[in-house]
């Protein structure tokens, strides 16, 4: 493709055949990507970025003999410092332990395989959470993550959100905070409503663009 190098370059990892032909159907359809690899294996996946340095990676949370979430590391290992591409870990199971996995270990972002094409090509151009580089700002529209809100939470809905970014599910928060789980379901949605968020992949990426600016009261975490 003679335009490659004005589009997008992605690389898909995926241990189901169906879902990479699935997913290189959609974004191939769209203007602005190119596909340059599609893997079905972590070896597979780490040759073909160090030898074609793609813009966007998308990987499944769980290939056959190993975690996408595991790559990560391994994947920044092997890039220069002038190269640091978009890397998405995409998933059958969205929830918030799942989004904060991914956010820990370094991916942009998290996206759950249950949303439309349409939506899952917006949170790709789109990210919360993005490393800062020239290649990749001056090819897609990046949000600011920090947003007001912090002023509208409680000490106890702050304590919370640090709890889920840790990935505890809402029984867990209830033992560490001894309270009742309808009473953390019930901060859960405060959050959101206050926040203006629809997603945990929303919360979580606010989270870690403010959580120096947020006073907390725990460092509690369900190892």
């Amino acid at each position: 493709m003679n335009n490659s190098q004005a589009l997008l370059k992605t690389v898909i990892c995926d241990d189901h055949p169906i879902v990479l032909e699935g997913l290189s159907a959609i974004l191939s359809a769209e203007k602005g990507f190119y596909i340059q690899k599609i893997t079905q294996t972590g070896e597979e996946l780490l040759y073909a970025i160090s030898q074609l340095q793609p813009d966007i990676i998308l990987i499944d949370a769980h290939l056959k003999n190993e975690l996408g979430f595991d790559l990560i590391h391994t994947i920044k290992a092997i890039c220069s410092t002038d190269y640091s591409p978009n890397i998405f870990i995409i998933t059958s199971y969205m929830d918030e332990y799942m989004v904060s996995k991914a956010l820990q270990n370094g991916a942009t972002g998290c996206i759950s395989k249950s949303i439309s094409g349409d939506e899952f090509i917006q949170a790709i151009k789109y990210p919360k959470v993005v490393p800062r580089t020239n290649s990749i700002e001056n090819k897609i529209s990046i949000n600011d993550s920090k947003q007001p809100g912090i002023e509208l939470l409680t000490q106890r809905e702050k304590e919370i959100i640090h709890l889920i970014s840790f990935g505890n599910s809402s029984k867990q928060i209830a033992e560490i905070l001894c309270i009742s789980i309808f009473t953390v379901e019930t901060h859960k949605k405060n959050i959101y409503r206050k926040l203006k968020f629809n997603s945990a992949t929303e919360l979580l990426a606010w989270y870690y663009a403010n959580k120096d600016l947020l006073s907390l009261t725990t460092d509690k975490k369900i190892d």
